[in-house]
């Protein structure tokens, strides 16, 4: 019994639509595609809207004076469209993007330097089983010899019998990649397979 609910029936449509560009381009996956892209925009710019409302305007009327400066910089940035005035535009940008480069760069800082250089530092290479000591050998190998990788201020570490040292990090660093790489094709997979699964059970209702 296929669903009679009218949200299955469009849900289903645009998987099928989407998933059409796998044959070929046409208009179906076209059409799918523009939908998306429009309802995206539009949801942009209601929370756009929204956002100006309650963490802008309210902040004004509260008396946070402080806010106007966010107003501001916000209008600014249409004089790109304006050839006189144009250089206005360059201040908004400059703070937002040195704003946006100041925490990500902290954050990455704390997240892919020093948390991984304390994790693997405080790993016990021996303890918690036979698998546990394997992983923690292969972890600690794996950060010396491609960190032995990337030193190019001594020739001699990529020559002779110390040369496999970072041969060995190269390696490893490549099965690294590909183990991502896969469980990237992986999480894909299983995101499609949800689609299936609502196809033959919510709409067409066969499992």
């Amino acid at each position: 019994m296929v669903s009679m609910d009218p949200s299955i029936w469009i849900a289903a449509f645009f998987t099928i639509a989407a998933t059409s560009y796998a044959f070929r381009d046409n208009v179906v996956f076209k059409f799918a595609e523009y939908t998306f892209i429009g309802v995206a925009a539009g949801h942009q710019i209601v929370m756009g809207i929204k956002n100006i409302r309650d963490y802008g305007w309210t902040k004004i009327m509260e008396g946070q004076i402080i806010y106007v400066l966010v107003f501001v910089l916000g209008i600014m940035l249409y004089a790109r469209f304006h050839r006189e005035y144009y250089w206005m535009y360059r201040f908004p940008i400059a703070f937002l993007v040195g704003n946006g480069v100041g925490i990500s760069i902290r954050a990455a800082i704390h997240s892919d330097f020093i948390v991984q250089v304390a994790q693997t530092a405080s790993t016990p290479l021996i303890g918690g089983g036979a698998m546990g000591t394997i992983n923690a050998i292969i972890t600690f190998v794996g950060a010396v010899t491609a960190i032995f990788h990337f030193i190019f201020t001594q020739e001699n570490l990529h020559e002779g019998t110390l040369g496999y040292i970072p041969k060995i990090g190269r390696w490893l660093m490549l099965l690294a990649f590909g183990a991502s790489f896969g469980n990237t094709i992986m999480s894909r997979f299983g995101m499609y397979q949800g689609r299936i699964i609502f196809l033959l059970r919510d709409w067409l209702q066969l499992v």
